[in-house]
């Protein structure tokens, strides 16, 4: 049966014509509702990596920087808007790899289901999978995870090809494409090489040994690109994390160090309420339906010959990237954290579209066959596809996407000439970065970031780019160390200092700090405070369904500092009008309660 598979899947002629059309579909959705701008999260970082050919965080990510710089050449459109496409690119390359996946694996585990339903099969599941909130949201911004979910399902297709024909050569793809992998995110990439290797080395008929020296040798080839990350950081660009030009530093980027911290200390649930939110998360992905085909196909392809090393396989990807999830902690409302998932998801589409075919095979070999079950199966699932698109549409499209931007040009062209400012929070970072590289705006003013200051690496970065500010760097400036009032207070007289509120602003700065719209000053004025919170807000309010979760996040972060910061110094009248603004956004928030509790304002 398996050879009949085998041969029905090779001799398709509509194959490559059908793979192409899975190509175009996914990515005409993607380019439609791509983000027009920097966006949220780490999505500004990674376009000013591809603007600046920099060294975004932890582990690098250089696949990512020469893909978007080589998008930064097309001469269409924005260049945030270029490389939001790059994700989009690589989100369609991967639901065609998908569809061929499924396709091959439909006909092998049913030969006698036809090739014309086996595509509309695969097509349906193939653009189901593309359509899910994980990868949809992950093809329309900047980001890593649509690059690293095209490596991963061509590293399954070639391993799925692999237990077909057992040509090596396919060993050597898949070998190839997770060594890129393991440049791009390690730990996604784990969660398929953990696995395959193990499905491989207990294979029957295993690879000759020299096979296994051309799969490392290959996979040493995919891992030269992090030879990137100490070239590109001896330039010293904007976006320069850890500046891993040294042996020292360039380990600590790799290995991820400086999350190590909110990866094992911060879980904002235990072990088992993530793993139920996870579960939660995969069956959105793929429906309670297709969950239930997926888990119908493990159980039953495990004791068929054709799908057995398959299986295991795709179950293990499933096993151990939910489990990596559950010790990182999982949140719910968090993109990326569903993005961790999209190996797995992969690999249940596939193990659905094995439980479909077994009921397929099934049925036209009962002792009252259904002739038309193939068909009936392919309609069915047709019909999942706009279902899926229309129900996802409103959180995933970001074509209307401008707070981000919005929100950056509020931050900095507020600022005074010449200003000085103290950064604390990544985002705000992240987004200085981008309209700095992308649009060149205020480069009058210079920017520390006094978290960033506490890793290894950027102090000399700060260092090389403002060697006039070298006294203030070096006492030292930084998250965790107390700050220079004295010497900040001299440097205003100067030029302005602005300085960004955060729960690491330490008591003696504290207690000297006003805020000043996006930022506090020793010199705050409660009336151009609040006109200035008023215009971040009217900016913000028109954001779409699929941001509108960040940007009122980002609103309510601005007015939880500085109520923070007004009780701190003192201002009780001030600190209540920015309570009830915050109240608007969050009645119920139990931060604001606790707050307020501090602050003795009564609520």
């Amino acid at each position: 049966m398996a050879e009949f598979g085998k041969i029905a899947a090779h001799e398709d002629p509509h194959a490559g014509i059908a793979t192409l059309g899975a190509f175009v579909t996914s990515f005409c959705l993607y380019a439609i509702t791509s983000s027009p701008t920097i966006g949220w999260l780490d999505s500004p970082e990674f376009v000013a990596q591809a603007a600046t050919l920099g060294v975004s965080h932890s582990p690098g990510h250089p696949l990512p920087a020469l893909l978007g710089r080589l998008a930064g050449l097309v001469p269409i459109g924005d260049l945030a808007w270029r490389v939001n496409l790059v994700s989009a690119l690589c989100a369609a390359g991967a639901v065609a790899l998908l569809f061929a996946s499924l396709r091959r694996i439909v006909s092998s585990t049913a030969p006698r289901i036809g090739r014309s339903s086996a595509r509309v099969i695969a097509m349906s599941l193939a653009l189901a999978a593309g359509a899910s909130w994980a990868l949809w949201s992950n093809a329309v911004r900047a980001e890593v995870y649509a690059l690293q979910c095209l490596l991963s399902v061509g590293a399954i297709y070639a391993l799925l090809r692999f237990e077909s024909s057992s040509h090596s050569r396919w060993i050597l793809a898949a070998s190839f494409l997770l060594a890129l992998g393991l440049a791009n995110h390690h730990l996604l990439a784990l969660t398929i090489l953990l696995p395959a290797i193990l499905v491989i080395l207990i294979r029957p008929s295993r690879p000759a040994p020299i096979t296994y020296a051309r799969a490392a040798g290959i996979g040493m080839l995919g891992l030269c690109a992090l030879l990137y990350l100490p070239v590109r950081s001896l330039a010293h660009p904007l976006v320069n994390f850890g500046a891993p030009h040294t042996l020292e530093r360039f380990f600590w980027t790799l290995r991820g160090a400086a999350f190590r911290r909110s990866a094992t200390q911060e879980h904002a649930s235990t072990p088992l309420v993530d793993a139920i939110q996870i579960v939660m998360a995969l069956s959105e992905a793929l429906s309670a339906p297709l969950l239930l085909f997926a888990l119908y196909g493990a159980w039953t392809g495990r004791h068929c010959m054709a799908t057995r090393r398959p299986v295991h396989l795709l179950l293990g990807i499933v096993l151990l990237c939910m489990g990596a999830r559950v010790l990182l902690g999982f949140d719910p409302e968090t993109p990326d954290h569903h993005a961790y998932l999209l190996p797995a998801i992969l690999a249940l589409y596939l193990l659905a579209a094995i439980g479909i075919a077994r009921l397929v095979s099934h049925a036209l070999e009962a002792k009252h066959p259904l002739p038309k079950a193939p068909a009936l199966a392919a309609v069915a699932l047709a019909l999942l596809v706009p279902i899926q698109v229309a129900s996802k549409w409103s959180v995933s499209s970001q074509r209307t996407a401008w707070a981000s931007d919005d929100m950056a040009h509020w931050e900095v062209e507020t600022l005074p000439p010449r200003s000085l400012v103290l950064l604390a929070y990544f985002q705000t970072t992240f987004r200085t970065w981008a309209v700095n590289s992308v649009e060149g705006l205020r480069p009058d003013v210079a920017y520390l970031d006094r978290s960033f200051l506490s890793y290894p690496g950027m102090r000399q970065e700060a260092l090389h780019r403002y060697p006039k500010l070298s006294d203030l760097i070096d006492t030292p400036l930084r998250a965790g160390s107390a700050s220079p009032v004295a010497m900040l207070r001299n440097i205003d007289v100067r030029r302005p200092v602005r300085i960004q509120l955060h729960p690491n602003v330490d008591p003696p700065l504290a207690q000297a700090l006003l805020p000043a719209g996006p930022w506090a000053s020793f010199s705050g004025d409660e009336e151009a405070d609040e006109n200035m919170r008023a215009q971040l807000a009217r900016a913000l309010g028109a954001s779409p369904p699929s941001e509108s979760s960040e940007a009122r996040g980002a609103l309510l972060w601005h007015d939880a500092t500085r109520l923070d910061q007004l009780c701190i110094v003192g201002k009780r009248e001030w600190a209540k009008r920015v309570l009830e603004d915050a109240l608007l956004l969050a009645p119920d928030d139990s931060m604001l309660s606790e707050m307020a509790g501090r602050c003795g304002l009564g609520y």
